[in-house]
């Protein structure tokens, strides 16, 4: 049975009721351990509250997407709109790419390169050369290099190289147990695993933060917190963790939003235990850009696409970011590669959308590449994964009561403490409306 939270008399966001109803509330005692710790009349002090919008960037990212080239087809891959091609991108566009960038004007006083894929390592040569060509000559901007993988490909060589450049960064895909990970990525848990000692210690060796990616998918919702909890264990202090944009939940949303409510209670759980882990984004969600955001000029958007991002495809030709290449999107995209802000009034000019009256747009991720290919238009939101999101917002919100309840308790009676229990108060209301809200 599917129902609709209603904002303001407005049916604005369709969720199923099973997903909601296996969350769990926050008791009646803890809430008003919460309630205690808040000040008199704090909510009002939300009116002063502004979500960051509209950031001004002092980088760049440039997305060179090496290659189309994949070894492994995993179960939610957003490459399968088009047929692969076997190419790489030339050295004399990739070196060009490299040039502009590091000579443009701007007020950016670095430049990210993030070689992508299909399979970055694919095209490992490549990466190599583009790197050795900006470290030998002199540049105005300043300048990181990172890369993707599933981690089945590293090599003696490979490793070599990379230990003696720590310039270069690069993330994992693991999507957390061994069962998990092989119901998602063609069987290849042992394959990645056994390159994972290296990479930490290297890490630690460079000073440079171990990254890890986890998705999450129809096969695997029930995992979730092992695997997260796997992966620190594993040496990474940070999980980043998501639900994919796209519909791949089928007939399976219903049982898949349950599972998925009582695995973020168990992840609150987790990370109130481990005070000293940076929690998953997925009770982690930034619930503070709700505050004032409809009093904002314009209209959220969640990611960098067009600005400071912009990726160019095997053949050299630039787009807004990744997810408009052609393999992602089946299409040749021919509009611009950046795109202007909206206001409210412009968005709500167009066809009805439920995000638009949502009090969560501001806070709740969202592709904007997925939303040209299914709507025509980067800011009319895709909405399959909106159970997904909402129940990451009362988990954000439950972990943060919880949390800062904690911290205001154990505050010292000083001056100090009372400066930090001033400044943690406010928090904790707008934890509590958001709490209430989707209780």
């Amino acid at each position: 049975m599917r129902h609709a939270l209603r904002f303001g008399g407005v049916a604005a966001l369709p969720l199923t009721s099973t997903g909601l109803s296996g969350s769990r509330t926050l008791s009646t005692q803890e809430l008003e351990a919460a309630r205690q710790a808040r000040s008199a009349g704090t909510l009002d002090a939300l009116e002063s509250w502004k979500p960051i919008m509209g950031e001004q960037f002092d980088f760049r990212i440039v997305q060179m997407h090496l290659t189309d080239k994949c070894n492994l087809r995993c179960s939610y891959c957003y490459e399968d709109h088009a047929e692969r091609s076997s190419r790489v991108m030339s050295l004399a566009t990739a070196q060009e790419i490299a040039a502009r960038h590091l000579t443009e004007e701007g007020a950016h006083e670095r430049v990210e390169f993030d070689f992508i894929g299909g399979e970055p390592l694919m095209a490992w040569d490549r990466i190599v050369a583009v790197i050795e060509y900006v470290h030998h000559h002199k540049w105005p901007k300043k300048h990181t290099f990172s890369f993707s993988t599933n981690g089945t490909l590293f090599t003696d060589e490979i490793k070599h190289w990379l230990d003696h450049h720590s310039c270069v960064a690069f993330s994992f895909s693991i999507d957390g147990t061994r069962a998990a990970h092989n119901l998602n990525r063609c069987d290849s848990y042992d394959r990645v695993i056994q390159h994972l000692p290296w990479a930490v210690e290297r890490c630690k060796r460079l000073k440079i933060e171990p990254r890890v990616k986890m998705t999450i998918g129809p096969d695997t919702v029930s995992m979730i917190a092992d695997g997260i909890a796997e992966l620190h264990e594993m040496g990474f202090e940070k999980v980043d963790a998501n639900v994919p944009y796209e519909n791949i939940w089928g007939d399976r949303l219903e049982d898949c939003l349950a599972a998925f409510a009582k695995q973020l209670d168990t992840l609150v759980e987790y990370y109130l235990q481990r005070p000293k882990l940076e929690p998953a984004r997925l009770i982690h969600l930034p619930i503070e850009k709700m505050i004032e955001m409809k009093k904002d000029e314009h209209y959220p958007r969640w990611c960098g696409s067009g600005y400071p991002m912009i990726c160019y495809d095997v053949e050299g030709h630039p787009l807004p970011c990744h997810r408009f290449v052609g393999i992602s999107t089946g299409q040749s995209y021919e509009g611009p590669l950046s795109f202007a802000p909206k206001t409210w009034d412009e968005v709500r000019q167009g066809p009805p959308a439920l995000c638009v009256e949502c009090p969560f747009v501001a806070a709740c991720p969202s592709c904007m590449a997925l939303n040209w290919l299914e709507n025509g238009d980067v800011d009319r939101r895709t909405n399959w994964h909106c159970g997904f999101i909402l129940l990451q917002f009362k988990a954000s919100a439950k972990f943060k009561i919880l949390n800062l309840s904690r911290e205001i308790a154990a505050a010292p009676a000083t001056a100090e403490g009372k400066e930090m229990v001033s400044s943690l108060q406010p928090q904790l209301d707008h934890a509590l409306y958001v709490h209430e809200l989707l209780s």
